[in-house]
């Protein structure tokens, strides 16, 4: 008789016996217990914070010590926190890893589908830092929508000037400079005459005086001139909120622990790649949280370090490979197999540190003296440039995983393709085959060291 292959009910085992899984919202949560706990394992709590409060405090009298949460935008933090506090283990997951509940959805369906799982060790946690990296992380990413909203307003100034005729932005690389603005408000104040407008010009300015007053001739309409009044405060309040961020940044940076004991004056000092750079020394700050130089990496600068930090913290002990770091980044490629062959690729989603890495990579491109450049430009012809990209994201990331794993400093030599013999073979066929073309014979010589050649000249 031949046995069944079905697989019994008891094949999967629960692992957590006091569970509870919770479906977040804006305005309610739902959450289920396990059954054995009360007779009434799934309830309704408010979004309120006497309501997340009440929630909590019934989970713990309930004896639950482990739960399980979706990750649905900001509204998860304030009831994680406080579970955190509560003592109990607390695990954030991805939604993608809770799809389709049995029957119908609903958040009644959902928070038990999410306990079931949870229950049966089926669900990973998600990298959630601690208290100080978050507040470092919601700074700078507060400061990196600052950034771009001020480029935003920098560029209805444009339009705006355009409309006049004004080709300030054009004879000028950066209105946003000391030249470009003095002369806005300037214009702003009620200044017509392109003559001493031009006389505004800051003196590290390449554009010459006669050129600037072509570019300031246009027509000054009055909804022109209010739309340029209206996107210039908008900048100017942009790179307010800018400095202001600063500041706070630069104050918690001081007072989080350091990991090196040294501040980073003797480091090699790479200047800050972007525009809108932070006015304190990003690479000490980096170096001090770490105790490793992130900026003697090839394409990493000083703002792209500390950004870097503010999304995965100042220790990788979370990942225990670089391919556990590199997956967790979306960087490495999910195939998609079946009856032991690959049939294709599941989609990946780089989040916003991988992100980072790529600008960095970007950066790489056209460097010939680097190595990571050649390897950059011979993917982009194989693959494509944005496979090529991500592939040198990934080295980045496996470099940056070692230097903290190892607690070394950078060595650009080490990405250097080893010359081995078989190398040199080939490198030799090949010169033979292009020397015969051209109907030379290549041959070898042993060459001497330059003191015997000059005594043999001699």
């Amino acid at each position: 008789m031949v046995e069944s292959s079905r697989p019994s009910s008891t094949t999967i085992f629960k692992v957590r016996e006091k569970a509870a899984g919770i479906d977040i919202g804006a305005e309610e949560h739902w959450i289920c217990v396990d059954p054995g706990l009360t007779d009434n394992p799934i309830r309704r709590f408010g979004g309120f914070t006497g309501d997340v409060i009440e929630a909590v405090l019934w989970m713990k009298n309930l004896g639950v010590t482990s739960v399980a949460m979706e990750a649905t935008g900001v509204y998860w933090r304030e009831l994680f926190t406080r579970i955190e506090e509560a003592g109990i283990e607390v695990i954030l997951v991805d939604p993608r890893r809770t799809r389709n509940p049995r029957g119908r959805k609903t958040d009644m369906q959902d928070c038990r589908w999410i306990w079931e799982l949870h229950a049966h060790g089926m669900l990973d946690g998600a990298y959630v830092p601690g208290p100080e990296v978050q507040c470092l992380r919601t700074y700078l990413r507060f400061r990196k929508t600052r950034v771009e909203q001020a480029g935003i307003a920098l560029k209805e100034v444009q339009r705006a000037l355009s409309l006049m005729n004004i080709k300030l932005q054009h004879v000028i690389a950066d209105i946003g400079g000391t030249s470009g603005q003095d002369i806005i408000t300037a214009i702003l104040g009620g200044e017509r005459d392109a003559r001493v407008l031009a006389k505004l010009r800051n003196y590290r300015c390449k554009t010459d005086e006669s050129t600037i007053i072509k570019s300031l001739t246009g027509t000054w309409r009055v909804e022109h001139l209010f739309l340029l009044q209206q996107a210039h405060e908008d900048y100017l309040h942009q790179v307010a909120f800018i400095a202001t961020c600063d500041a706070q940044l630069a104050q918690l940076i001081d007072h989080l622990p350091q990991r090196s004991s040294d501040d980073g004056a003797g480091l090699e000092v790479k200047r800050p790649s972007g525009k809108r750079d932070f006015s304190f020394d990003a690479q000490q700050a980096s170096y001090r949280l770490t105790g490793i130089d992130l900026t003697a990496i090839d394409g990493i600068g000083p703002n792209t370090a500390l950004c870097f930090l503010g999304e995965i913290g100042f220790d990788l002990t979370a990942w225990p490979t670089s391919k556990a770091f590199c997956a967790w980044l979306g960087l490495c490629p999910n195939p998609k197999r079946s009856g032991g062959k690959t049939i294709g690729t599941m989609p990946t989603t780089a989040n916003r540190a991988a992100q980072i890495l790529k600008e960095a990579a970007m950066g790489l491109r056209g460097d010939k003296r680097n190595p990571l450049s050649k390897v950059y430009a011979k993917l982009a012809i194989r693959r494509g440039s944005s496979q090529a990209l991500k592939a040198i994201a990934h080295k980045l990331a496996r470099i940056i995983y070692a230097l903290f794993t190892n607690r070394t400093a950078y060595d650009r030599s080490k990405l250097e393709p080893k010359v081995t013999d078989r190398v040199i073979s080939r490198m030799t066929d090949r010169l033979a085959r292009e020397a015969k073309k051209l109907g030379y014979t290549l041959q070898k010589t042993i060459s001497q060291p330059i003191a015997e050649q000059g005594s043999a000249s001699c």
